[in-house]
């Protein structure tokens, strides 16, 4: 009985390459980078002006509705406690049901709050819709820098965060220059309610195509790793 080894010869380079349909899929980036960029930049930029706008406002609130100092404060506290508060879990929820969709509640519910402020005519009802201004403001923070991840290629990604953080910090700081410059005998009602032109602006930017990164774990439940 004999055996017969054969020995393969052939090199790299005479091997016959794979067809498409043996390639892995590709997982490119998506989407229109600054498109997305600006759409982004345009909802932090609610969010940060309404922190700091209404404080020029708390006078003419404060005589027009005949609320006290604290409940004055309370304006701009409930806004900034509700946002801070909301931050972590509206991060989770941009990566368990997508960034694009958070992003969209957040500004749809954002104008909305704003609508019902610029039509409030009790301090309480004030105090409330700014809680809700701040809670849907969180899901458009996160959400925001997602989307960024999302669209922008790896060597690109740190000016976009840098144009987003400019944007941000510019906003904040200009608050209080727009809140005076606002006209009207009722000023305070166009001031938490100023939001609302821009947010009509960022609905239809936003609705574009934008994936949301790859997230293996969001249609399963993970244990929490302490």
């Amino acid at each position: 009985m004999t055996s017969q080894t054969t020995i393969d010869k052939t090199g790299p380079e005479d091997k016959t390459p794979d067809s498409p349909s043996d390639r892995a899929p590709s997982t490119g980036l998506r989407g229109h980078p600054w498109f997305t960029l600006i759409t982004v930049a345009v909802g932090v930029m609610m969010v940060a002006l309404d922190g700091t706008i209404v404080a020029i406002a708390n006078p003419a609130i404060k005589d027009d509705l005949g609320a006290t100092f604290a409940d004055v404060q309370w304006i701009t506290n409930a806004y900034f406690l509700a946002l801070a508060v909301s931050l972590i879990t509206a991060g989770k929820l941009g990566d368990r049901f997508g960034h694009r969709q958070t992003f969209l509640i957040g500004v749809t519910g954002f104008a909305a709050a704003s609508g019902a402020i610029g039509l409030s005519h009790s301090i309480a009802f004030v105090v409330t819709f700014r809680v809700f201004q701040g809670l849907f403001g969180a899901l458009l923070m996160p959400a925001a820098l997602g989307l960024l991840r999302a669209t922008f290629p790896a060597e690109k990604l740190n000016m976009a965060i840098g144009l987003w953080g400019m944007v941000i910090g510019a906003s904040t700081a200009g608050g209080p220059i727009l809140g005076a410059a606002l006209p009207g005998p009722r000023q305070h009602r166009d001031r938490p309610g100023h939001r609302c032109p821009d947010s009509s602006l960022v609905q239809p930017t936003s609705a574009a195509p934008a994936a949301s990164p790859p997230y293996p774990h969001r249609n399963r439940r993970r244990k929490l790793a302490w």
